[in-house]
């Protein structure tokens, strides 16, 4: 979580230390408003006015671009964008504060192309037979790779006589052939070579899975192809489609329903066709989240990341305080200790598997020298500071993954993965770097807030020599670290892919977003992204809103990642998140926390599946925001699930029948 650097003028003002001698009344930023397109700069002016209304001569200017990491300005008023959305300018002058808006538009296409069901026609086999459909699909990027929907193109084929193409890239088929279907938009053009064929088959069979489903589960449906002699066709294209509303089914054959009924899956081949019945009841899931205990913290404390281990849970806070509690008896946990750091928000926490040696990621530090904090757990009941690791870590590290006797180090300042090897942890050195290529943007260092425009590493997991990295607007990067499908070593990390989705188009010009949690788990990669208003005070007891989506990821093929699901909370954000026993625990910010059921294979919509176990409200009138859920983290432990609450402090629940 990063609220403090997408702040209003009125928490920049309380919590950045401008060093200013002008006693100035007034700031007057122009232009106003302002518009650009990403990746284009504005140079803004401002005028500082005293009590008196007069200018101030040469007066000291202190500016800064708010939310990062989409635009930064620098020490003369020059902002330079990254990305789409709302920025405010602000100007300040002791303890006056001119504000401006500019808004950032999309930057336009840079590369166009077209992909087509089995490669384009160039592989031996007929994309479509005679008498046969199939949908093109258009993707459109950025400059920076970002995708582009709503599209609008021209569509043609340069041979209609053998196949046709309609608005959206419907594909019909009339005669054997080979044909390009050309798509045009904004100066771009693509291109797919498109193969029809003779329609081989006479009879088609399918054959299911399975025939009775749960809402959300998956059936896997083959098509079984043979020509008038019997024989067996095999490169046959095959379009699948269904009847009944909340059903989809995937070119593979998958089929999965969103809601109870009977639905029609049919399999065709140009004029021939077959199809199959399936019925899908109830997911019904007897399972309920209850709360087992609470335990407040100071009213004036915010808390932050929570992690579990034998006898003992530890608490870190938006302050300089870590707190541990003994939860020998989880039904009351008791505080037996704290560890006081100076930093002004503790960020990750987590421990070795022994349990021995824990790292905390640190932001705000006095000294500015931030960087992780290393504490002794042997007695965990009352850990000590050991150590700290600051080289190249100054403005902050956010996240922190252990990893054998490695930690993977998110820094704030470069927007860069650092690894950390502690097999000393009197003696921690660095072993490797890896970043994101992306030229560097000038922004003004005011105080702690030197995070990077352009590029910004929020969390990573790690999992049998693959690092996973959600990379805020750049979506997720996977590197080998030692797995060995690149060539990768811990000290030598290597680029294995990466999945990109564009955020701007998902959530409000004015709201924060980004992919900020990620977490492996069987087959899949989930990330969840942090969303929320981009005016908003870290420090104020007013509530605010967040949003967020779930996006569910597709690893079986390392190189070739791919969306298949996904969990829309609707009313509520997504913030971290934890897997085990096919169940997804989700610090769900004001949503509390919430249980997911992610058993088998995932298609579709989760929410709508009836894939939420539930959940339990964590907002209290005591709390830091009175009666505001605000989770940072669920997680399972020893058959229970623990949660910390930014504006309550501490929760523990359980998952019962």
């Amino acid at each position: 979580m990063r609220l403090h650097v997408r702040i209003a003028a009125a928490l920049i003002i309380a919590s950045v230390q401008v060093a200013h001698a002008q006693d100035a009344a007034s700031v007057e930023v122009t232009p106003a408003h302002a518009s650009v397109v990403a990746g284009g700069t504005t140079q803004f002016a401002a005028t500082a006015r005293d009590a008196n209304g007069s200018v101030i001569p040469d007066a000291r200017i202190t500016w800064l671009a708010t939310p990062y990491p989409i635009a930064g300005a620098d020490e003369n008023g020059l902002v330079t964008t990254v990305r789409p959305g709302q920025v405010y300018i602000l100007a300040m002058v002791g303890g006056a504060t001119g504000i401006a808006r500019l808004d950032i538009a999309e930057r336009p296409i840079s590369e166009l192309s077209i992909t087509a069901p089995g490669g384009g026609g160039g592989g031996g086999g007929a994309n479509v037979v005679e008498g046969g459909m199939l949908v093109l699909a258009l993707e459109a990027r950025t400059e920076l790779g970002d995708p582009l929907s709503g599209v609008e193109a021209a569509w043609r084929s340069e041979n209609p006589a053998v196949a046709d193409v309609a608005a959206g890239g419907i594909v019909t088929g009339w005669k054997p052939g080979t044909t390009a279907i050309v798509a045009e938009a904004e100066g771009h053009t693509a291109r797919a070579r498109i193969t029809v064929g003779a329609n081989p088959v006479a009879t088609i069979a399918i054959s299911a899975s399975a025939n009775t489903v749960r809402a959300g589960d998956v059936v896997r449906l083959s098509a079984e192809l043979e020509d008038e002699l019997g024989e067996a066709v095999r490169d046959a294209p095959v379009a699948w489609s269904v009847a009944g509303r909340g059903g989809q089914v995937g070119g593979d054959g998958r089929f999965v329903a969103e809601r109870p009924g009977i639905y029609v899956v049919k399999a065709s081949v140009g004029s021939r066709s077959a199809a199959v019945a399936i019925g899908v009841h109830p997911r019904n899931d007897p399972r309920q989240v209850e709360l087992v205990a609470h335990v407040p913290i100071a009213q004036d404390v915010q808390g932050a990341e929570v992690w579990p281990i034998g006898d003992v849970v530890y608490l870190s806070t938006i302050a300089g305080a870590v707190y541990v509690y003994d939860i020998s008896d989880p039904t009351t946990p008791e505080l037996t200790d704290s560890m006081i750091i100076d930093a002004r928000l503790l960020n990750d926490i987590s421990t070795t598997a022994d349990g021995r040696i824990g790292i905390i990621g640190r932001e705000g530090a006095s000294t500015r020298n931030n960087g992780i904090i290393f504490f002794d757990a042997s007695d965990p009941r009352h850990p000590k500071v050991i150590n700290e690791y600051t080289e190249g870590l100054s403005g902050g590290t956010h996240s922190a993954f252990i990893y054998d006797h490695y930690v993977f180090v998110t820094d704030d300042a470069t927007g860069s993965l650092r690894i950390i090897d502690f097999t000393d942890p009197m003696s921690p050195r660095q072993i490797a770097r890896w970043e994101i290529a992306r030229e560097e943007i000038r922004a003004y260092p005011v105080d702690f807030l030197n995070i990077t425009p352009a590029r910004y590493l929020h969390d990573v997991y790690v999992k049998d020599g693959l690092a996973y990295l959600a990379y805020w607007r750049d979506g997720l990067v996977i590197l080998d670290v030692g797995n060995g499908i690149k060539g990768g070593t811990i000290a030598e990390p290597r680029f294995v892919s990466q999945y990109r989705y564009n955020h701007s188009e998902l959530y409000p010009p004015d709201y924060i977003a980004g992919t900020h949690a990620v977490f492996r788990y069987g087959d899949y990669v989930f990330l969840g992204d942090e969303s929320y208003s981009g005016v908003m005070d870290l420090h104020s007891r007013e509530r605010f809103a967040t949003r967020g989506l779930l996006h569910v990821i597709d690893v079986n093929e390392l190189e070739h990642p791919h969306k298949v699901a996904e969990y829309d909370p609707v009313e509520f954000g997504v913030h971290n998140l934890y897997a085990d026993g096919d169940v997804l625990y989700i610090g769900a910010y004001d949503g509390g926390i919430r249980v997911l059921d992610i058993s088998g294979e995932l298609r579709g919509d989760l929410r709508r599946q009836g894939r939420v176990i539930g959940g339990l409200y964590t907002g209290s009138l005591a709390g830091f925001r009175p009666n505001m859920a605000l989770t940072w983290s669920a997680i399972p432990h020893n058959g229970y699930i623990f949660a910390s609450d930014i504006n309550t402090g501490l929760w523990v629940a359980q998952l019962v029948d």
